[in-house]
């Protein structure tokens, strides 16, 4: 946490939300905002509204102290209780797993980080049927947007680095078969 304007700010990912996560996400990757309006609106995402700041100096400090990475990777959590029910996760994607990835990331969603934490927790007492029945996955998405975002980082890592792992192969295979 940090403080502005005599508030306690979360500002590390073991403090802000899966969901706040996403919002500050997107915010920095919208390519119409330039530096400054991101930065008002991610401070607008964790309580600070933009009226509010009326001394810039203060404002460029204290998003260099929000900025401020100070994150330490953890192994993952593998089992969560929410609501009464056990989720548990492994590190690995079956091939269903990877299309339903593949289109969140294709259609921009705006809540991907949620739906892929909730395509990788399965919930202990549900069949697979079940855990990939889509109002269950969407149910679930909207669970794990009240997590700690530190949850979401070791799989995220792991999603995108098995994708583009495996582009990177298809993408070589594609330039040999077209060598031979």
């Amino acid at each position: 946490m940090i403080e502005v304007l005599g508030r306690q700010i979360a500002n590390k990912m073991n403090e802000i939300t899966v969901e706040e996560f996403e919002k500050i996400s997107a915010i920095h990757n919208n390519k119409e905002l330039d530096n400054i309006e991101k930065q008002i609106k991610v401070f607008e995402v964790v309580g600070i509204e933009e009226d509010e700041w009326d001394d810039f100096n203060y404002f460029v400090e204290k998003t260099k102290e929000f900025n401020t990475d100070n994150y330490e990777a953890k192994d993952a959590v593998t089992e969560l209780e929410i609501d009464g029910f056990t989720y548990k996760a492994e590190m690995k994607l079956s091939v269903k797993d990877t299309k339903l990835i593949e289109k969140m990331i294709v259609k921009e969603n705006r809540h991907s980080v949620s739906d892929i934490m909730a395509l990788m927790f399965k919930r202990t007492d549900l069949s697979n049927t079940e855990h990939y029945d889509s109002a269950h996955l969407k149910y679930k998405s909207k669970l794990f947007r009240t997590q700690v975002a530190e949850i979401a980082i070791p799989y995220l890592n792991f999603v995108t680095t098995t994708i583009s792992n495996h582009a990177q192969k298809q993408a070589a295979e594609s330039v040999e078969s077209n060598n031979d």
